[in-house]
């Protein structure tokens, strides 16, 4: 089940992305999997997409799948997960780039300054 959450993200991103932060690819995919499953608990993939949709003003949906949604949304959104996963810095600038340069390989998409991206593995 685990490594179905995360069946979005391509080995080599995360391995590019934990070299590239000087962390372990152990302790990267665990943040990647920590995050998707904190997205599960409360309030679910399809409710807090659907949440975004409303709550913001530019579409925040970039493309979606059957297995994943490619999202694009303010820091804050970011900064409110790593509050609740009690997230170093540090492991925050990973988490992040391994959703940039995954999106940026899927979608070759673009972002303001204030925005990140976000991939959500479907339930």
């Amino acid at each position: 089940m685990a490594e179905d959450l995360l069946n979005t993200f391509d080995e080599d991103v995360v391995d590019l992305v934990a070299d590239r932060h000087e962390t372990s690819v152990d302790r990267l995919r665990d943040l990647l999997l920590a995050h998707q499953r904190q997205v599960r608990d409360a309030p679910g993939v399809e409710d807090i997409v659907y949440e975004w949709r409303s709550q913001f003003h530019e579409a925040p949906v970039l493309h979606q799948t059957s297995d994943a949604y490619y999202l694009r949304l303010r820091r804050h959104v970011w900064d409110e997960f790593a509050d609740a996963l009690d997230l170093a810095e540090v492991e925050l600038d990973a988490l992040l780039d391994v959703h940039e340069e995954q999106v940026r390989r899927e979608l070759g998409a673009d972002r303001k300054d204030d925005e990140r991206f976000m991939l959500l593995t479907r339930e």
